[in-house]
């Protein structure tokens, strides 16, 4: 298996990437929607947020490696059979994806940092608190940061069927150069 991408295939480290990003992210939102609902005496209504900021904040990191890594890694080239609407769609899909998660990464922060206290990431470091919100400001920053999730969610659905009917109703090779298949 290869590091870098090949012109027709996308190398290890790419799909580390992909998959890490795609499967925490589906599990924050899970993990997001669950907790608001704990009560004060639930088990893990102190344990769920510590773990969603602390995955939230690899998530964020991922993205930005990726991002750092696609110049180095190469692109495979686009699969012929593919209309360049649907490339450029996909393309789109991606970059908002991505966008989305910085979006997430920064409206979580600015909702724990709130009331002026740092972002603890795993009881590894502190982020510190940049400015005090309003209570209106800091339910828009909630709201945004809960919208940007469903949509994170549904462009990824969106995402996936996509890749499905290429599998199974065109039988091109896009998903299988995701997979290494």
């Amino acid at each position: 298996m290869r590091f870098k991408n090949s012109s027709d295939r996308y190398g290890m480290i790419s799909m580390l990437l992909h998959w890490s990003i795609a499967l925490l992210t589906i599990g924050l939102f899970i993990l997001g929607l669950w907790m608001v609902d704990l009560g004060y005496y639930d088990d893990w209504y102190y344990q769920a947020p510590w773990w969603h900021k602390g995955l939230g904040f690899i998530v964020f990191l991922l993205v930005v490696l990726r991002w750092i890594w696609r110049p180095f890694a190469g692109k495979p080239a686009a699969i012929s059979s593919t209309p360049i609407w649907q490339q450029w769609a996909a393309k789109a899909a991606h970059q908002l994806m991505n966008l989305a998660i910085i979006l997430l990464a920064i409206t979580g922060y600015l909702i724990v940092t709130a009331k002026d206290e740092s972002l603890g990431i795993f009881d590894w470091f502190s982020i510190p608190a940049i400015s005090k919100l309003t209570v209106e400001t800091s339910e828009l920053v909630s709201k945004l940061h809960l919208w940007s999730g469903y949509f994170i969610i549904a462009l990824a659905s969106f995402h996936a069927l996509a890749a499905l009917k290429h599998h199974f109703i065109n039988k091109d090779a896009t998903l299988r150069r995701m997979l290494n298949l």
